[in-house]
């Protein structure tokens, strides 16, 4: 009996071992651009507009992986994390936190807030990032999602000289390996199963409510595809639903330097050319 039980943690430990392995940095999915695509050219295109990106903690991540696309490239996009937007003038990326990690509602409040200091005849695109941790296995998804909407029309609506991004919700690692296995065996809810099935439902409703009258930068089906191209899904009750492979994060959640650099890429494809 010890031997079978040995045998079963050592094939869990070495599945989770293989799924760890991350490939190769310069190879990965991309769902905007091209392969013909130079990521100095994006840089410099996006460096023509002017920005304002509210985030959290993910949104950090995809910055270092502008930073190292800009010293791949040679080429550097004018940025400063800056609440004061009064002398960003020589800036091409003003980014700054918003609200708190797990209360989505004060986030869209301080985002909503901040769009009164974006200068009138600026030209300019704002976007917020929201987080993973904003949307967990409790949430009310619809009654989120109402307020999320209202906010973002109010503000396309507010400000006509300000084009207005979404993002989708960036969604985490499904638990699978020696931990998941124990877990089912005391009957404890894995990471990440029931929050990703809320984010998931969250993020169908902005592509498909809101899609046809905003560009919508989808984060989470980025970071939920492998480098070939096909989703990276778990299941739950017959039914498969998105989630992040291990090997793109740091802890389940937050982005790993691979994961960064591929969803940062994607994201500056898709700024350049939604702000033609």
């Amino acid at each position: 009996m010890k031997q079978i039980v040995y045998t079963i943690i050592l094939a869990s430990i070495l599945a989770g071992c293989s799924k760890n392995n991350p490939p190769d940095m310069n190879h990965f999915y991309r769902m905007y651009g091209s392969e013909n695509d130079q990521v100095g050219e994006l840089i410099e295109k996006v460096s023509r507009h002017r920005l304002y990106f509210g985030h959290q903690s993910v949104g950090f991540n995809i910055l270092s992986g502008i930073q190292i696309w800009e010293e791949e490239t040679g080429i550097s996009l004018r940025k400063v994390e800056s609440r004061d937007f009064s002398d960003t003038d020589s800036v091409s990326l003003v980014h700054f936190k918003v609200g708190q990690n797990g209360d989505l509602k004060s986030k869209i409040d301080d985002f909503v807030l901040l769009m009164d200091s974006i200068p009138a005849d600026s030209g300019s695109t704002a976007f917020i990032k929201l987080c993973f941790w904003d949307i967990m296995a409790d949430t009310d998804v619809d009654e989120l999602f109402d307020y999320y909407k209202e906010k973002m029309y109010f503000l396309k609506v507010k400000y006509p000289h300000c084009r207005i991004i979404l993002v989708t919700v960036p969604l985490t690692n499904a638990q699978t390996g020696f931990k998941a296995f124990i877990k089912k065996i005391i009957g404890r809810q894995l990471f990440g199963v029931l929050e990703n099935i809320n984010r998931n439902e969250f993020n169908k409703r902005i592509l498909n409510e809101m899609g046809s009258d905003f560009p919508v930068f989808d984060l989470a089906g980025v970071e939920t595809t492998l480098p070939d191209g096909s989703p990276h899904t778990y299941k739950y009750k017959g039914n498969k639903y998105p989630s992040v492979p291990s090997y793109y994060t740091l802890d389940l959640g937050h982005l790993n330097e691979y994961g960064a650099k591929f969803v940062s890429y994607n994201l500056l494809a898709f700024l350049a050319e939604t702000l033609k």
